[in-house]
Order: C-alpha cells, then structure tokens, then sequence
C-alpha cells in the first residue's frame, strides 16, 4: 500500500514539474514573438515565432486536451501578453512557388 501512495505521489511531482517546464516554454515563445513583432511586425523571424507559439500550443491540445488552455492562462497572466494572431501571415514569408 506504502509503495501504491509513494508512485501516486511522484507522478503529481512529475507532472507539476512538466507543466511548470512548459509554461516557461510559453513564456519564453511568447516574450520572443512580441519583442520580434515590436522590431517588424512581417519579418519572417516574427513569423516562424508566430509558428512556434503555434505549435506549442497545439502539442499542448494533443497532450493535455481540454487542460491545455489551463497551461496556455498560466502563461498569459504571467506575461501579460496577447496570443499572436496565427492566422495572419506575412505574404513576403511564403514558401517559394516551384
């Protein structure tokens, strides 16, 4: 029974640590696309931020589904910043026509 209690314990551990970790990912994408937006809003460097933050946020939904905008709030009321708007794309980053 001791043992049972014991792994309970440090899979929350775990996961705390987990979603601890990826909030400092969120923060870290988040910071990096708005300081690259306030540099050049259609740079391709604030695209493939934008993507980035993207990505990350879809992981999330794949692995936490509806907990992952838990992760994503945590990430806002620290930052206090907006998610970027991801469907709005620079048209001077498009992938060359062959």
């Amino acid at each position: 029974m001791e043992f049972a209690l014991t792994m309970t314990t440090m899979r929350l551990m775990q996961n705390a640590e987990t979603i601890n970790r990826l909030v400092e990912q969120g923060e870290f994408l988040l910071k990096s696309y708005h300081l690259e937006y306030e540099k050049d809003p259609a740079s391709c460097e604030t695209e493939f931020l934008r993507g980035d933050f993207a990505g990350w946020r879809d992981t999330l939904h794949t692995l936490y589904h509806d907990s992952a905008e838990q992760i994503v709030d945590r990430v806002l009321a620290k930052t206090c910043l907006a998610i970027p708007d991801t469907l709005v794309h620079s048209s001077s980053c498009a992938p060359p026509e062959f």
